[in-house]
């Protein structure tokens, strides 16, 4: 008998070190719309006067006097969550046929699954959000276009520096947080006007990064949407589409809920004891469609809180009248 030669000598098996997956990362929205860990479905928080908090008051008392007895105005809003959840079946054929290596990924790469498809929605819900001028004080446009050739683009920095100051004058609070487009984000680096600010004159073709970006906007966060959702059917070609793509955010946000200073949008979640909380649920095995099901799911409602605290420049990659200079 001959010796065996080429595919003879292997058969060929599923590696298991790799495998080619999407699952969605870079996620960004509990830094736009910081979580709120609420008790009931529905309640009302307290919104207090920002024009008394930083009024002048006459605070001299004369001699034999009682102090001064001032009063604050305080108002409500409310919120009222809805329920988000996914699941996926674990059918018998698969957990009986599947590899020993792959046996615990099953149930894993389910929950990953899932929960990738609950973070995606729960992001694209908020950047649409954000993406309107409706949810914010002010909106603005450039008179000349982040990718303009050289000298003759538009200047991101004294765009987004005369943002800050409008907003700053405002609210009497400087915005902590800068949210760009993934678009605007690209446009930026490479902006004649930026790089020289940054590198000098003939900066020998340095490019601007995120650090530095938030370094010189002195801000806490500086975020890049960089998520990409597909918006077609199911078994349609897929659709990626960026809602954020060439637009800015300037807004305020504490890095944690706050009673002490605002912010411009919270996320409103259920915690309550022995309701689902991004937690997996594995529901018990159905003899009739020989299955079990693996869910995640979470009770939250995002909304904007104070739109005085945010501030959006749309459409940075096209000049526009009456725009920022």
């Amino acid at each position: 008998m001959g010796n065996s030669t080429g595919r003879d000598l292997h058969i060929d098996k599923m590696l298991t070190q790799i495998a080619i997956n999407y699952r969605p990362s870079n996620y960004i929205v509990d830094q736009i719309a910081p979580i709120v860990p609420v008790a009931k479905e529905t309640d009302l928080y307290p919104v207090f006067s920002r024009a008394e908090a930083r009024s002048i008051q006459d605070t001299r008392r004369a001699r034999g006097t009682k102090a001064k007895l001032i009063t604050r105005s305080v108002s409500s809003d409310g919120y009222k969550v809805e329920n988000f959840a996914l699941g996926q079946s674990i059918v018998l054929e698969d957990r009986v046929n599947i590899d020993p290596a792959y046996e615990a990924e099953l149930y894993s790469g389910a929950t990953q699954h899932i929960t990738g498809l609950l973070m995606n929605d729960w992001e694209n819900r908020v950047i649409r959000a954000v993406s309107s001028t409706s949810n914010v004080a002010t909106g603005f446009l450039p008179a000349s276009s982040w990718a303009g050739v050289g000298a003759n683009a538009g200047d991101p920095i004294s765009h987004i520096m005369q943002i800050i100051e409008e907003h700053q004058a405002r609210t009497g609070e400087a915005p902590n947080s800068i949210l760009m487009g993934w678009k605007a984000w690209k446009t930026f680096r490479r902006n004649y006007h930026a790089r020289n600010f940054l590198f000098g004159n003939n900066n020998g073709g340095g490019l601007v990064t995120r650090q530095r970006a938030q370094e010189l906007f002195e801000v806490d966060r500086f975020l890049v949407a960089d998520a990409f959702f597909n918006t077609a059917n199911e078994a349609q070609a897929e659709v990626l589409t960026s809602p954020f793509a060439d637009k800015v955010l300037v807004y305020y946000a504490p890095t944690s809920p706050s009673r002490e200073v605002p912010s411009f949008m919270y996320s409103f979640r259920w915690a309550a004891p022995g309701l689902p909380n991004m937690t997996v649920e594995r529901h018990p095995y159905d003899t009739e469609t020989k299955s079990e099901k693996v869910e995640v799911g979470y009770y939250q409602s995002e909304k904007i809180v104070g739109a005085s605290y945010g501030s959006l420049l749309l459409g940075v990659n096209s000049a526009q009248g009456s725009g920022l200079v």
